[in-house]
């Protein structure tokens, strides 16, 4: 135990930067299997780097007008996509883009654990597993940053165009620059195939706390999915759904259990995936809320729409949405964030839509209706193309909603993305109105893609920061209400 509380300080204060410098092979390291294990267990599933504040960007929240400025002030930059997020308009630094060091100090641990895990003590079959696990880790972390700081994938670009510095190994690298984003999808498709290899080699079944065969190929159509490879999307999809299924939705139990076979891996323990609250508020006065137009598509037929959300009376009798119910024991008994079975039916059906194939996406879809409907008689399917389309992206909008990073990469990744406008309402502490400021995110705009962190860039100077548009808000001031 002491050697691995010890790495995990090594670790604590890694970015990129120091992760890709010189580590003294000098420093104690893990011995044993299960020291790997513990080490993984606590730096990944526990504490998962979650771009805190991706869904305040998204077109699934909105502010509660009646918040004060001061309760909401925290998450203004991300919330009206500001050019440097990390800086607010009176100059003070705050804590919004640690996503990026988090991510690479996990990729970092990953490194460790491929290049050591083969000396430690302990079976063949558990050296298997653990290294299955770190490739999957690695794979799963560079898609997220590769999503959040990279340029969204095209096709004709994406051999040109930046994604995110890489490292597979724990060598030395003084400077470093970002690889293309084609180069990061194949370093994650590669690790994808290794993690099955050793999974599969390790021939080991182990909690929903660690991933299995199932949660790679899952993961592996999500990846397929974002290039645009649609029959590789069905191959990977088809091979989660022959091995897992669907289960009903409650509202009367958590959906998120040990024993739900639809949930294949279940991580990030300590905080709820998203929560439409900030440091001293509670659920009666959290300053933002859910967009009514995302609830507005469950009708009251779909479970979903009770089973996810927690409603609070404004105080004129109507109610507002706050978040997925994210108490322990009400959506998940597990962790906050989860691979499941039904995000196969989801990545089928949109290949099969992108291929014109109505007849099958519209199938994928009554399946996971029926498993998340009370009655699906009243529920109308289209039948044309791209009403299909539309039709399963909503759906995916239903299902995962304030889930990972769901719907911040669906728009980033959308042909035909919709345009965001965000209110930002001045609330005096006494409750005076004093103006509203209009904030817009345009179907192609640059603030799809994070900056890169000011630390790294002062630090690595040679790194090439996103580009990115200062937002100027349209004021309304004629309020004082």
């Amino acid at each position: 135990m002491k050697k691995i509380l010890f790495i995990l300080s090594i670790f604590t204060f890694l970015g990129c930067s120091d992760f890709l410098e010189e580590v003294d092979q000098d420093k104690l390291v893990p011995e044993k299997t299960d020291h790997y294990a513990a080490l993984m267990l606590h730096e990944f599933n526990y504490a998962y780097p979650l771009f805190k504040s991706v869904y305040h960007m998204t077109d699934d929240v909105v502010e509660d007008p009646k918040a004060y400025t001061s309760a909401k002030f925290d998450y203004k930059t991300t919330y009206t996509w500001q050019r440097e997020i990390e800086i607010d308009e009176n100059g003070k630094t705050i804590n919004t883009n640690g996503a990026w060091e988090n991510m690479y100090e996990d990729i970092a641990i990953a490194n460790y654990v491929i290049e050591l895990i083969d000396e430690a003590l302990g079976e063949q079959e558990e050296i298997n597993f653990i290294k299955g696990e770190a490739y999957f880790i690695r794979a799963l972390s560079y898609f997220n940053l590769l999503n959040l700081y990279g340029q969204p994938f095209n096709p004709s670009t994406a051999n040109v165009e930046l994604g995110v510095p890489l490292r597979d190994d724990i060598g030395v690298e003084a400077t470093y620059n970002r690889n293309t984003v084609e180069e990061g999808y194949a370093l994650i498709e590669k690790d994808l195939l290794l993690a099955l290899e050793n999974l599969t080699a390790s021939n080991m079944t182990k909690s929903k706390w660690h991933p299995n065969i199932a949660a790679c190929n899952l993961l592996m159509s999500r990846v397929k999915l974002y290039q645009e490879k649609w029959d590789d999307v069905i191959k990977y999809s088809n091979e989660v759904i022959n091995s897992g299924s669907l289960s009903k939705m409650s509202t009367a139990s958590p959906f998120i259990t040990q024993g739900n076979e639809e949930v294949l891996y279940s991580y990030y323990t300590i905080n709820p995936v998203f929560s439409l609250y900030t440091s001293g508020t509670t659920l009666d006065d959290s300053p933002y809320i859910v967009n009514n137009e995302l609830v507005d598509l469950y009708d009251d037929n779909d479970i979903r729409k009770q089973a996810f959300f927690a409603t609070v009376d404004d105080g004129t009798g109507k109610n507002t949405y706050r978040t997925k119910k994210h108490e322990p024991g009400l959506f998940t008994d597990l962790g906050f964030a989860n691979f499941r079975v039904s995000e196969a039916y989801l990545n089928r059906a949109e290949a099969y839509a992108q291929k014109s194939d109505v007849a099958n996406a519209i199938n994928d879809i009554k399946e996971l209706h029926n498993a998340r409907y009370s009655n699906v008689s009243g529920v109308t399917y289209p039948s044309a193309a791209d009403d299909v389309l539309t039709f399963v992206l909503n759906e995916r909008r239903k299902e995962f909603c304030f889930e990972d990073h769901h719907r911040w990469f669906d728009l980033r990744r959308m042909e035909n993305r919709p345009e965001i406008k965000h209110v930002f309402t001045l609330v005096e502490n006494n409750g005076l109105k004093t103006g509203t400021e209009t904030y817009t995110l345009l179907p192609n705009d640059l603030n799809y893609t994070l900056p890169i962190p000011i630390k790294e860039r002062q630090n690595n100077p040679l790194i090439r920061n996103n580009e990115r548009y200062e937002k100027i808000p349209v004021i309304d001031e004629a309020i004082n209400i």
